[in-house]
């Protein structure tokens, strides 16, 4: 039987694609649409600007929309309210019962919230049952960390990464909407993201830290530096990694690390997991925003450009792009929503 879902943000740009792949999933079913009160008792269809390709969902059209409520009626949210929303909002939920599964940045960072990438840390959602709530918070990772995450996880495995150096080209859709369009750059691009960089350097060392199942979580010795840039590409976020190694690898380790990686057990065989996880592109022409974002459903990563930086073999560059909307925001929510219904989570009250 199909749990009943509220989404959160429901008009806006990632709330569009909360509601696109949800219409017809396997395990949730849409039973409440939450806008800010100048929609209220509109119906979906009737506030919502459309932005994803094809038409809104025949069976959310003409879904009322309503105003933040005071408590759910449904035991599992997914939010893509802003910051100051989430922070006022999401914390109330979870204390009432509702396990919410949040892309908002509001409590990321707060040490008793999973900041979870299925494949990668799936098992730190057994840390949310720690929480002072009747229900929980589980976050998703800023939409540019989780595919670097992805792209750095098979090299660390293999052969330790002591400091990564990133330039990150970010669409305009990570921007959201701006009056229901997407954000214009006249001038190209907009050389600087206030608290990109920083988030970047904050969340790896989380989502990649070693949880024993009990007490704290211990953070990843990583060291990322990051320039983020706003590029006039409307979806996907393309990265210039340089990686140091703790020990030497040639091009084809690395190759094969990437190609052979699947994530911890179980998170394949999720209803939305991507096969392959990650795409490998051995030339130097891609990966490239256009024709590749969309792999595995918009939920695979891809790399490419592979160089060393010298001859140490501990020096390399690459690139690396993810569909910022869908495995950077909604479709990666969903994804951990369903690791915690396969983890037997979901319905499970927190603070045990």
């Amino acid at each position: 039987m199909s749990i009943p879902v509220t989404i959160l943000g429901a008009t806006g740009l990632v709330g569009q694609v909360f509601c696109e792949r949800l219409a017809a999933h396997p395990l949730f079913r849409i039973e409440s649409l939450v806008a800010g009160p100048e929609s209220a008792g509109l119906t979906y269809g009737e506030a919502v600007r459309w932005r994803r390709p094809g038409q809104v969902p025949a069976g959310l059209a003409s879904m009322p929309l309503a105003s933040p409520p005071e408590q759910l009626e449904t035991p599992v949210a997914f939010s893509s309210l802003s910051p100051a929303a989430a922070a006022r909002l999401e914390g109330p939920y979870a204390e009432a019962g509702a396990w919410v599964f949040t892309n908002a940045a509001a409590h990321r960072m707060d040490p008793d919230v999973p900041l979870v990438v299925p494949e990668l840390n799936g098992d730190h959602l057994h840390r949310a049952l720690d929480q002072e709530r009747a229900g929980a918070i589980v976050a998703n990772p800023n939409c540019t960390t989780v595919g670097l995450a992805l792209a750095l996880a098979p090299l660390r495995s293999g052969h330790g990464i002591r400091e990564a150096r990133v330039v990150s080209l970010q669409a305009l859709s990570g921007a959201g909407l701006q009056g229901g369009e997407l954000l214009e750059l006249p001038d190209g691009l907009a050389p600087d993201i206030p608290g990109e960089a920083e988030k970047l350097a904050r969340e790896l060392p989380k989502i990649l830290g070693r949880w024993d199942g009990k007490g704290p979580l211990e953070p990843a010795s990583l060291t990322v530096q990051a320039t983020c840039v706003r590029v006039p590409v409307a979806h996907g976020h393309t990265l210039s990694v340089d990686v140091t190694l703790d020990r030497p690898a040639a091009a084809a380790d690395l190759w094969r690390a990437w190609s052979d990686y699947s994530g911890l057990p179980g998170a394949a065989d999720l209803p939305s997991a991507p096969r392959p996880l990650i795409h490998v592109d051995e030339g130097m022409d891609a990966p490239r925003p256009g024709p590749h974002r969309d792999r595995g459903d918009g939920l695979a990563i891809s790399v490419g450009g592979l160089k060393p930086l010298d001859a140490s073999g501990l020096r390399w560059t690459f690139i690396t792009l993810s569909h910022n909307l869908v495995r950077g925001a909604a479709g990666g929510a969903i994804l951990t929503a369903e690791d915690a219904h396969r983890r037997g989570l979901l319905g499970h009250s927190a603070n045990r």
